[in-house]
């Protein structure tokens, strides 16, 4: 009996430590966030939340170059020219596939107020549509093939106009097709980066490089 009761106190105690190294073993493989300033602006490039930049820019001394990077719960900062260029070429893709993204979103939010400002018309279109039925309702029999004849016009109107947002809705979906795709590159290129960047920082460490802030 004592033996089966040391057994099972054995195997409880196996158990809560391997339940206690899943979790340090999931932070010891956290990646880095980080806040890259290009020099001699305030422009960033980043993946963190907004303590780190706050952080990062209590840290800055005026526009210089600078890398702030947090890893399990560590930060650092690094102004070593190499480095920070090795940073910045490592998200330059990222960048500059925004840039396409952005691109994309000021094409795709035109198109939207041109379908808005052709809805307005539509819908000014129908209120005469509307207004008109409850004239016709009411008209004498002379009246009603004047009645009917603007209402075709108006009619003739809505469909141009629904032709138009048919249009617009197309090219609409054709930029969406886009955004989605460039979408799906962005994510492998971060993945890309991201191991790229944990590599550069932990090199960096490694060097004594990088200076911790905390």
């Amino acid at each position: 009996m004592n033996n089966r009761r040391r057994i099972g106190l054995a195997a409880l105690a196996a158990l809560s430590a391997l339940a206690l190294s899943i979790p340090l073993a999931a932070a010891a493989a956290d990646h880095a966030y980080y806040v890259l300033f290009t020099p001699g602006s305030e422009s960033v490039m980043m993946s963190g939340s907004t303590d780190d930049i706050t952080r990062a820019r209590a840290l800055r001394s005026g526009t210089e170059p600078l890398l702030y990077a947090r890893v399990n719960g560590v930060a650092y900062i690094i102004r070593d020219p190499e480095t920070l260029r090795a940073a910045a070429a490592i998200f330059r893709p990222q960048a500059e596939l925004g840039s396409r993204q952005a691109e994309l979103g000021s094409r795709q939010a035109e198109l939207g107020s041109r379908q808005a400002a052709l809805g307005a018309q539509q819908a000014r279109l129908g209120a005469q549509q509307a207004h008109l039925g409850a004239l016709q309702s009411d008209a004498r029999p002379s009246e009603q093939a004047e009645y009917g004849r603007q209402q075709d016009e108006l009619g003739r109107q809505q469909d141009a106009l629904g032709r138009q947002q048919d249009e617009l809705g197309k090219q609409q979906d054709a930029l969406g097709q886009q955004q989605d795709a460039l979408g799906r590159e962005q994510d492998r290129l971060s993945l890309i980066a991201r191991e790229k960047f944990d590599a550069l920082l932990a090199d960096a460490i490694r060097r004594g490089l990088a200076i911790r802030v905390n």
